[in-house]
């Protein structure tokens, strides 16, 4: 009985640990949706540099290498985005 009850809870726990997550990133997805996907996270890692500023983490020189670090890739999946006609908004 106890070999029952451990077997279905290491079932549970295999399935638990197997099942996919929704964080994912894209894998199929269109250009469009890839480059927003990667936009967003580029603007999170910059709100995340300030935050980080903010709370005293980080030094302002720190803030402002990580920033220019991230300008160029963000400027150019900015452009790449207008180019496609595609809107700016930022998914929460």
């Amino acid at each position: 009985m106890e070999w029952t009850l451990l077997l279905a809870v290491a079932a549970v726990a295999a399935l638990y640990v197997a099942w996919p997550s929704n964080d994912l990133p894209l894998v199929d997805g269109s250009e469009p949706d890839r480059l927003r996907e990667r936009r967003n996270a580029l603007l999170k890692e910059l709100n995340e540099l300030n935050s980080d500023l903010g709370l005293g983490r980080i030094s302002e020189e720190d803030q402002l290498a990580g920033r220019r670090l991230m300008a160029p890739e963000l400027r150019s999946v900015t452009e790449q985005l207008r180019d496609l006609g595609e809107p700016l908004e930022v998914t929460p």
